[in-house]
């Protein structure tokens, strides 16, 4: 589902520096004991200069759900911020092409 958002935005802001992706899966916090498995099962299917862009959150992530409106965790969450740190747009599922120019439209609003 990432994918379907990341590659898109990668092709039209990848070279501006005013832009950068961060991935941030988030993992029950049952699953810590096992995170070397984890961690280095991602990394196998993520090119290794992008691996600095990618955090896992191990733990209870409830909060972070109910403030950032993630009521479905099988889906993807995408979240545009600005350089305030301000969420400016927010995404979820697979991108369609109304919802990648939505987030395009915004982007460069943001610029």
């Amino acid at each position: 589902m990432i994918d379907s958002w990341v590659q898109p935005f990668e092709r039209k802001f990848g070279k501006d520096s005013r832009f950068a992706i961060y991935e941030i899966p988030m993992i029950n916090k049952a699953w810590k004991i096992v995170s070397w498995v984890i961690d280095s099962g991602m990394r196998s299917g993520i090119p290794v200069e992008k691996h600095g862009n990618v955090v896992t959150y191990y733990g209870d992530y409830s909060g972070y759900q109910k403030i950032l409106g993630m009521e479905d965790t099988n889906l993807a969450y995408v979240f545009l911020l600005d350089q305030k740190g301000i969420i400016r747009w927010k995404g979820q599922g697979y991108s369609r092409p109304e919802t990648e120019r939505e987030l395009f439209e915004t982007a460069e609003i943001l610029i």
